[in-house]
């Protein structure tokens, strides 16, 4: 996983910074869902019967960069059992 990590932010380096926050936030859900997914023993496919949703669409939303809406997020958060993002509120 490290040598992925380093290699896109390496790539990121000249990219507009508003681009590559949401880039990195895709990234960093993506990277969520997969440590869910592997400490609680599922599988996408799992997930997608848990969603009621296609393999293929949890598949789009667990590969590459996808654009999630909030909901979409709300409703892989409930699916997992687990919040996808956590918003500190000092």
């Amino acid at each position: 996983m490290r040598n992925k990590e380093n290699w896109f932010k390496e790539k990121i380096k000249g990219v507009n910074p508003e681009i590559a926050a949401e880039v990195q936030i895709s990234a960093d859900i993506i990277a969520r869902i997969d440590k869910i997914l592997k400490e609680k023993n599922m599988t996408q496919r799992d997930l997608a019967r848990k969603l009621g949703k296609s393999e293929a669409v949890v598949s789009r939303w667990t590969t590459g960069f996808p654009n999630l809406r909030l909901s979409s997020i709300a409703q892989l958060s409930i699916a997992l059992g687990e919040p996808l993002i956590v918003i500190p509120i000092d």
